[in-house]
C-alpha cells in the first residue's frame, strides 16, 4: 500500500553528494541499437530523480513497475525508489512505498538494461511509459529500460537483492563481498571477497584506521591534536536495503576539545551495490579552523591481517606491483596525486579510490597514498600485523575557503588478478558516469 508523506518544503539547491557522482544527468544524444557492451559497466548504478519521472500521471511507486526488452519481449527488472528529504539526505526509515518528489529517486543497474522496445511491446493495462535511455559519455552506445504505471499493476516481480544488510551483525553481504562494521563506529573491521568473484572468503582486514592531526596556532604556541577512528563520534542513524542497494547512513564528529567543538564534522553515507561499496561524506572545515591551521595530516588505511599475505600493491606508477610479504621491509609514500590504488592476492583483487573537489586540486591539495609495516599491536591470532595500506591527503593547509564539502571513497571488486587498465570499468564509474534520457512514449 503505498504511503503518503506530508507536503515537504520546496527544494532547496544543495551541493553535490555521491549520488552526483554516480547518477544520471540528461543527454541529446539521438538513439541508437543497444549497445551489448554497457552490460560490461557491471559497476554503475543508473540513479534517475523524480524530477525527470514527472511525465508520470501518477506518483505512487507502488503503481510503479521497471522492465528491459530481452529477445522481444519485456521483462521485469531489479529496481527500488529511495526518499530523500528536502536536503539532499536519505530518508533511511522511511517506507518502501511512498509519493515521488523531485528529490526522491529511482535506482537500477546499468547491466540489466536492455533493448529498446517498439511501442507493441509495452505491456497491458498500462496507463503510461517512460522511456529511460541509458547512454556512454563520448560515445554512441545505448542501453534502455522502461517505467510503467498502472492504475491496477500486476504483481511486483521478487528479486533476490543484490545486497543485504544483516542489521545485528553490522554485515553487508552481496554475491561479490562482505564487510563487516565495528559496533557504533564508521569504520570497517574485516572485508572478504567472494569465490564467484575471485576471492576466497578469508577475511584481509584487521581494521579500517583513521589518523589526522591537525596542528593550531593558538596563544602564541603551536598545539597538535590528535584524533583516529575510534575518537569519532559516531550516530548510526539507520539502514535503508532494497533489491538493488543497501544504505547506510552515520553523521560524524570529531571531539577535538573545548576549543574546537565543531571540528570536522559532517555526514557520511555508503552506498552498497553487487561489487562495489561507496561512501559519500559532507564535511564542513569552519573559518576558525582554516585562520588557525599551521598543519594537517590526514591518512586512511586498511590494516591487513598477516594471513592474508602475500599481496601486491598496484597504482597508476606501480601496475607491476609491489609484492607484500611478511619478511619484505617495505615502505611507500606518494607525493603525486593518486586517483585508486589496488590490493591483489588468493583473497581477491579490490580497488579502492578518493574522489575529492575539483577546488582542492586546484588549490594544491594532493591525494598521495602510502604502504607501510603496521603500527597496530599484533592480534586475533596474527604473529604481525605486517602492512598497512591507503590514502593520504597532503597539502590540507591549501583549503582557502570554509564551509562544507562532498568527498567520497569507493571500493570494487575486480573479478580477477589485476593487470594495467584493469582498473579502467571502475574508474569510469567515478568519471565518466552513464547518462540518462528520459521521455515519455505512451
Amino acid at each position: 500500500m503505498a504511503c503518503c508523506r506530508s507536503p515537504r518544503r520546496r527544494p532547496r539547491t544543495r551541493h553535490p553528494s555521491l549520488a552526483v557522482l554516480l547518477a544520471v544527468v540528461a543527454s541529446s544524444v539521438a538513439p541508437a541499437t543497444f549497445a551489448a557492451s554497457l552490460a560490461e559497466r557491471v559497476h554503475d548504478a543508473i540513479v534517475v530523480s523524480g524530477a525527470k519521472l514527472a511525465g508520470l500521471p501518477t506518483r505512487q511507486t507502488a503503481k510503479l513497475r521497471l522492465y528491459r526488452v530481452d529477445e522481444r519481449r519485456l521483462v521485469a527488472i531489479p529496481y527500488q525508489f529511495d526518499p530523500r528529504d528536502e536536503d539532499g539526505a536519505m530518508i533511511v526509515d522511511g517506507p518502501v512505498d511512498f509519493d515521488l518528489d523531485d528529490d526522491d529517486e529511482l535506482v537500477f543497474m546499468a547491466a540489466d538494461a536492455g533493448a529498446r522496445a517498439t511501442p507493441e511491446l509495452l505491456p497491458e493495462g498500462c496507463a503510461a511509459a517512460l522511456e529511460i535511455e541509458v547512454v556512454e559519455p563520448g560515445g554512441a552506445e545505448r542501453a534502455w529500460a522502461y517505467l510503467a504505471a498502472f492504475a491496477t499493476p500486476p504483481a511486483a516481480e521478487v528479486f533476490e537483492p543484490y545486497v543485504v544488510y544483516d542489521t545485528a551483525a553490522r554485515q553487508a553481504r552481496s554475491a561479490s563481498y562482505q564487510v563487516d562494521y565495528a559496533d557504533a563506529r564508521n569504520y570497517f573491521t574485516g572485508i572478504r571477497v567472494l569465490e564467484g568473484a575471485g576471492g576466497n572468503r578469508s577475511n584481509l582486514l584487521r581494521q579500517s584506521r583513521m589518523r589526522g592531526s591537525p596542528t593550531f596556532s593558538l596563544l602564541f604556541t603551536d598545539v597538535t591534536l590528535d584524533f583516529t577512528e575510534q575518537s569519532s563520534v559516531v550516530a548510526v542513524e539507520g539502514v535503508r536495503s532494497g533489491s538493488v542497494r543497501a544504505v547506510r547512513r552515520a553523521r560524524l564528529s570529531v571531539e577535538l576539545g573545548p576549543l574546537f567543538p565543531e571540528l570536522p564534522s559532517g555526514v557520511a553515507t555508503t552506498y552498497h551495490y553487487r561489487s562495489a561499496y561507496l561512501t559519500s561524506s559532507r564535511v564542513s572545515f569552519p573559518w576558525i579552523m582554516l585562520q588557525t591551521l599551521r598543519d594537517f595530516r590526514f591518512e586512511n588505511v586498511l590494516d591487513f591481517r598477516a594471513d592474508a599475505l602475500p599481496l601486491r600493491y598496484h597504482d597508476a606508477w606501480y601496475p607491476d606491483g609491489l609484492s607484500l610479504t611478511p619478511d619484505a621491509a617495505l615502505e611507500v609514500a606518494t607525493t603525486e596525486d593518486r586517483e585508486w590504488w589496488v590490493h591483489s592476492g588468493s583473497t581477491g583483487t579490490m580497488l579502492h579510490a578518493l574522489v575529492i573537489p575539483q577546488r582542492w586540486r586546484d588549490w594544491g591539495v594532493v591525494r598521495g597514498t602510502v604502504v607501510r609495516a603496521s603500527s597496530a599491536a599484533p592480534a586475533d591470532g596474527d604473529a604481525a600485523a605486517p602492512f598497512a595500506a591507503g590514502f593520504t591527503l597532503r597539502n590540507m593547509t591549501s583549503l582557502r575557503e570554509a564551509g562544507g564539502y562532498d568527498l567520497a571513497m569507493a571500493s570494487v571488486v575486480l573479478p580477477s588478478p589485476f593487470s594495467a587498465g584493469a582498473e579502467a570499468p571502475a574508474m569510469a564509474m567515478l568519471k565518466a558516469p552513464l547518462t540518462t534520457e528520459v521521455r515519455r512514449i505512451r
